[in-house]
Formats: C-alpha cells, sequence, structure tokens
C-alpha cells in the first residue's frame, strides 16, 4: 500500500467519522430533531489566520481558495480521500 493510499483511506474515515459525529451530536442536542452545523477549514483554523485570502488580488484563484476555505469539512475530507486514492492508483502502474 503507497503513501498516497494509506492518506486517501485516512482521510476517507476521518471524514465519515466527522459525519457520524456532527449527526449524533445533532440529535442529542435539539432532542431528536437533526439539526446540522455547518463545520469548516474557516471555523477550525480562525478568521485571523486566513486573513491573507482577503488580501489576493481578486481572481479565479481567490475564488478558488475562498470556496476551499468555506466547503463544508467532511465533503473537504472526503474529495481530498478520493484524489489521494487515484494519485496512489495512477502511482502505482509506474
Amino acid at each position: 500500500m503507497s503513501k498516497f493510499t494509506f492518506a486517501g483511506l485516512a482521510s476517507l474515515f476521518i471524514g465519515a467519522v466527522l459525519i457520524a459525529f456532527q449527526v449524533v451530536g445533532g440529535l442529542i442536542s435539539t432532542g431528536g430533531d437533526l439539526y446540522w452545523k455547518n463545520l469548516t477549514l474557516l471555523d477550525i483554523i480562525g478568521k485571523t489566520h486566513l486573513s491573507w485570502i482577503e488580501g489576493m488580488s481578486e481572481g479565479i484563484i481567490q475564488n478558488i481558495v475562498q470556496y476551499i476555505v468555506t466547503m463544508q469539512l467532511f465533503l473537504l475530507l472526503i474529495c481530498v480521500g478520493i484524489l489521494f486514492l487515484i494519485l496512489g492508483q495512477l502511482t502505482s502502474r509506474l
């Protein structure tokens, strides 16, 4: 198993665990009704550490970085996991 494959599986596992914790936490905190809290990189890292994004010149790169930072964390982890699994398969065939 390559490092990319291991990183991909770990990222997928962490994304699935994060979904499970959010569902269980949402059900417990509201007494049975599902309340979903959007967890993003911006929430975890903090807005002060990511203020450099606002200083970037307007363009597609700023939009992409801002989209990634405000994307739901479980979705980001699953996408990164899939990307690493694909890279692991591509590098194993070389």
